[in-house]
């Protein structure tokens, strides 16, 4: 049962629950009834007599208080967790309200990799704009690291397992990079055995993002090591280096998504097959989607899309 229809069997009182649990809630985040009261555009006594006011319903106290700090009791506790599920319903539910009265519209501005993005997204957004024809989408190319929040974007697509912390990540689909090179190469300079030889191969580096030159972080039966080793072909292009890998010119580290073809069709030999890197898809936003009917349904769409689509990996 969600929490909003166990405050609605609990609401038989004259008492405003909602707005009282709307306080408790602002001096959870703020931690002081001065600072609440401030945020809320009330008084430091509006709050203090809401506060009262739930712990006389609840018949409990759910603050200890001094004159510096307030700490939640056993009690404050359990109804901070109610509490928090009462404000997602209550977005869920004003988000489906909104949504059922109106067609989704506007702008939306999208960014992700050269990569990915022009290989993949791009024809995930050709569907999305056909079942949602009154979206108008930009979508912005780049290997470069990404600040949402200040450069207007409402939607990344991201390759890779690093979220910043101000950002608001739903994972999309599985991913992990693999190693492969052509089979020119392997006969010409033999099959690495162990992760250490790599050292004493060409290996093909994509310098991007906040990526260190000559150094890839793998996972394997050990955990996860790491291999250095020296590049004569470096490009911050993705494409460019599978091209060269293709040319037999050495080994690269890819994702499965992209590479699976070449090796289906033999023109690339997966080695070293223990060790992974796993690079999953995120949709990142800036904002809480129950913020916005449209974001909600890009994030939705894309990930119903790779699934569709068979973006989602396997081992």
């Amino acid at each position: 049962m969600t929490a909003f229809w166990m405050l609605m069997q609990i609401a038989n009182s004259e008492k405003p629950l909602l707005e009282d649990l709307t306080v408790f809630l602002a001096v959870l985040h703020h931690h002081s009834f001065i600072k609440t009261a401030a945020a809320l555009g009330v008084s430091t006594a509006y709050v203090s007599k809401r506060i009262k006011i739930l712990e006389n319903t609840l018949k409990t106290k759910l603050f200890h208080r001094n004159t510096r700090r307030l700490v939640l009791t056993d009690e404050g506790l359990k109804l901070q967790d109610f509490a928090v599920k009462l404000e997602a319903d209550m977005d869920e539910l004003l988000f489906q309200m909104a949504l059922a009265k109106s067609e989704i519209s506007g702008n939306i501005n999208i960014c992700a990799s050269f990569g990915f993005g022009g290989n993949i997204v791009t024809k995930a957004i050709s569907e999305l704009v056909n079942q949602h024809p009154k979206i108008k989408v930009n979508l912005h190319l780049t290997d470069q690291e990404v600040d949402l929040v200040n450069s207007g974007f409402h939607l990344e697509i991201k390759v890779d397992n690093q979220i910043n912390n101000q950002d608001i990540a739903r994972q999309l689909a599985t991913n992990y990079r693999i190693l492969c090179a052509s089979p020119s190469y392997l006969k010409k300079n033999g099959i690495p055995k162990h992760l250490q030889d790599l050292q004493n191969h060409h290996c093909l580096f994509i310098q991007e993002k906040k990526s260190s030159l000559g150094t890839w972080h793998l996972e394997g039966k050990k955990g996860k090591e790491t291999v250095t080793f020296q590049s004569s072909l470096t490009s911050n292009s993705g494409n460019v280096v599978l091209q060269w890998s293709l040319d037999g010119h050495g080994i690269i580290l890819r994702s499965i998504w992209e590479v699976q073809q070449y090796i289906d069709a033999g023109s690339l030999v997966r080695i070293l097959p223990n060790y992974i890197q796993s690079a999953n898809i995120w949709a990142v936003y800036p904002n809480k989607l129950s913020q916005s009917a449209k974001l909600k349904i890009c994030v939705d769409f894309f990930a119903e899309y790779f699934e569709k689509h068979g973006v989602i990996s396997f081992y």
